[in-house]
């Protein structure tokens, strides 16, 4: 959901006469409660978690950049959306993949462009994935001008790398990122 762009209210000239007067307020205070209602969830933010409403309870899933087919045994994700500032958390496990590549979740919004820079990180709980020797943590970090958030392996003076598509594994974690706008 995105800020209203222009305010269309009911005019007064479009009513006929004086006895319009009561219906032209009536119509007029129902536009503004829904504009302000709008407002207000893009202002203070909603918890979107009923599937059936506002589509939040998502499906995460995992890819690796050669396409591969992943068979999963979880998933359970949600997202919050206040404007365009994005959360998202999901738990999710696969026995069994034939992806290989950089490993990354498929995030539900698309990240907005950051002029070179990759300011989005997320934290990760990751279970029987393997990260790679001297290396000690995994993170999450939401890309620019797509909808991936690509795992990357870290460790104590270790350069950053992708980290190839585990086999199998577990990840628990969450990202905020600025989303693009919903059109």
């Amino acid at each position: 959901m995105s800020l209203p762009t222009s305010i269309d209210l009911p005019l007064r000239v479009n009513y006929q006469d004086e006895k319009d007067t009561e219906r032209y307020q009536r119509d007029l205070v129902y536009e503004l409660q829904g504009m302000y209602e709008n407002i207000a969830e893009n202002v203070n933010g909603t918890i979107r978690n009923n599937a059936d409403v506002d589509g939040s309870q998502w499906k995460p899933t995992v890819q690796g950049t050669v396409a591969g087919v992943f068979t999963y045994s979880r998933q359970v994700g949600w997202s919050v959306r206040q404007g365009i500032l994005t959360k998202i958390f999901f738990d999710v496990e696969w026995p069994a993949t034939t992806a290989t590549g950089n490993f990354y979740v498929e995030l539900p919004y698309k990240v907005t462009l950051s002029n070179g820079g990759m300011p989005f990180l997320g934290v990760l709980q990751p279970s029987a994935i393997n990260y790679g020797a001297l290396r000690t943590d995994l993170v999450i970090n939401a890309i620019p001008d797509t909808y991936r958030g690509e795992i990357f392996s870290t460790g104590s003076l270790q350069a950053i790398t992708n980290l190839a598509v585990p086999n199998r594994g577990r990840l628990i974690g969450s990202i905020d990122y600025i989303g693009v706008a919903d059109s």
